[in-house]
């Protein structure tokens, strides 16, 4: 992981609890510790549903293979909305919170974590600063893709999807269709797949977002990308 410094531009996380000058040490260190994780590049690739629900593959394939500097404050935003996850989930056992699954297709697989199960219902916890009237599109896939990777056993017994969303100001509550997106995934999946393997990004798809895509120099080709599958040892 990288930080962005307004003072140096770029700094590692133990670079940055050392300086400690944009907030206090104490406080960097919790917002940095555990996410400096080394990316790996499987020869079948393990791709998070996150990535494959994402309106824009390009920015996921992103995603997967370039490193750009994180702000502080998004760490924070990041650590908030695990911190509420938490409090939801600490009373339930174990095995119902941060269900992992996974779902192999011809040239990837999918994973992911659903936030919780639990009486036969699946729950997805999303944390946003204003509550929507209606449910997000991406949040109703990222919903639905983990309800059509669920083991067949658990499926069959699922009675409901739950999207709740979190602020400062209140809880809302959608319940989500239960709809098998098995060939989306496994669609959007080979592409992604394909786009690491040659080293080469999905087309552009291109909106309002663009402004606000951390990619976007990247992307529009103001700045060489770091990935070369040729330099990578696929493990």
């Amino acid at each position: 992981m990288i930080i962005k410094c307004p003072i140096k531009k770029t700094a590692t996380p133990e670079e940055c609890i050392k300086c400690g000058k944009c907030l206090p040490k104490p406080i960097i260190y919790s917002l940095v510790s555990g996410k400096n994780h080394k990316r790996k590049f499987l020869k079948i690739p393990r791709i998070g549903v996150t990535y494959l629900v994402n309106p824009c593959l390009r920015k996921s394939y992103y995603q997967i293979t370039e490193e750009v500097p994180i702000e502080l404050e998004k760490l924070w935003i990041f650590s908030r909305g695990h911190a509420i996850h938490n409090f939801f989930q600490k009373d339930l056992p174990k095995k119902e919170v941060e269900v992992f699954l996974e779902k192999k297709f011809q040239l990837f697989k999918t994973i992911g974590y659903a936030d919780a199960i639990h009486d036969n219902v699946l729950y997805e916890f999303k944390t946003i600063n204003n509550l929507p009237n209606v449910p997000q599109n991406s949040h109703i896939l990222q919903a639905q893709a983990y309800y059509s990777i669920l083991p067949l056993e658990i499926k069959e017994k699922l009675l409901d999807i739950k999207l709740i969303y979190f602020s400062l100001s209140g809880i809302r509550v959608f319940n989500i269709p239960k709809r098998d997106i098995s060939s989306l995934l496994e669609a959007k999946g080979t592409i992604l797949a394909q786009a690491i393997k040659l080293g080469k990004p999905p087309r552009r798809q291109r909106s309002f977002l663009c402004d606000y895509c951390e990619y976007r120099d990247i992307c529009e080709d103001r700045k060489n990308p770091s990935f070369n599958p040729e330099k990578i040892i696929f493990e």
